[in-house]
């Protein structure tokens, strides 16, 4: 299984098959990626199952709401999308041994919504990426979930504190987080990147958790005007932040001492404002590389720590 964005999430490279019944089957399939690759739902000739390891299931309508078992006897099987409404009535045995990431909702889909049986058990599954769908979450259900989670917030079912239950989960979409308490509730130990997506905060003060994080990214939170608060990622060595259009102060960031790169782009112009004061403090801080590109709200800045 291939990772394309940043290594983290949205399986990719492997050539996709396409399962359809109408509109997605092989004679009919327009889709770039799926050229000659359509499936007839529930059919798979003996001599391409081994060829299989990325599917797609995209039924017409939400009438259909079952895996066909034809996908549990795929033995190189490792990377499945499914459509949201078949989660209520997934289970174990409907997928194969060995199935690595899965991923929920497809295209067709408007603001889809789910709940999980919290007796559903997934013990093969190392990355959950769950997209715009508001879901809750159970780490019981997803015990070897060690690679990538990505969830959207706003389910009133969904506790943030689940997220933080997986002990093994080493990189995290989190999307639609309205308060810094509900980032930190979502702190699993062993995060070794945070991505905080869509935020409705306006700081990160008081942000507790992420410990081990190395990498973070921020991005599209319309309210952020600080950075305040992110100095407590004692290990943290790289930080991204793009399309927040209110961003003003930097906080203390330059002071995490693990810090080797810093950028910030499409941001506004309210922190711009401030740039000579920001060259100074990460100058004073050892920073020996500031790159600052001033163009309205799509100013550029990017700091190293060695030139």
């Amino acid at each position: 299984m291939s990772i394309s964005y940043i290594g983290k999430i949205i399986p990719s490279g492997a050539p996709r098959w396409l399962m359809g019944q109408t509109l997605h089957t092989a004679d009919k399939e327009k889709f770039k990626g799926y050229k000659d690759r359509g499936l007839e739902w529930g059919v798979i000739e003996k001599s391409k199952l081994a060829d299989i390891d990325f599917l797609e299931l995209w039924p017409d309508d939400n009438s259909t709401t079952a895996i066909p078992p034809v996908v549990a006897t795929l033995p190189n099987l490792k990377t499945l999308i499914i459509p949201s409404w078949f989660v209520p009535h997934l289970k174990a045995e409907d997928l194969p041994r060995g199935l690595e990431a899965l991923q929920i909702g497809v295209n067709s889909e408007n603001k889809p919504k789910v709940n999980w049986n919290k007796d559903l058990v997934l013990p093969d599954i190392t990355l959950l990426d769950m997209g715009r769908v508001m879901s809750d979450f159970h780490a019981g259900n997803f015990p070897g979930l060690s690679n990538t989670l990505t969830i959207t917030l706003g389910n009133k079912k969904l506790d943030p504190s689940e997220i933080g239950k997986c002990k093994q989960l080493k990189n995290l979409f989190l999307y639609k987080a309205d308060t810094v308490e509900t980032v930190s509730q979502a702190g699993a130990a062993s995060l070794r990147f945070a991505g905080w997506m869509e935020g409705k905060h306006e700081d990160f003060k008081g942000l507790k958790g992420y410990g081990e994080v190395r990498d973070a990214e921020i991005k599209w939170n319309k309210k952020l005007t600080s950075l305040e608060g992110l100095e407590h990622l004692s290990k943290l060595e790289q930080l991204d932040i793009s399309d927040c259009s209110k961003l003003e102060h930097l906080g203390n960031i330059m002071h995490i001492k693990t810090l080797q790169w810093f950028r910030i782009m499409e941001s506004g112009k309210a922190w711009t404002t401030h740039i000579d004061d920001i060259r100074a403090k990460f100058t004073k801080a050892g920073f020996e590389k500031i790159r600052f590109e001033p163009d309205g709200n799509y100013s550029l800045l990017e700091i190293w720590r060695k030139a």
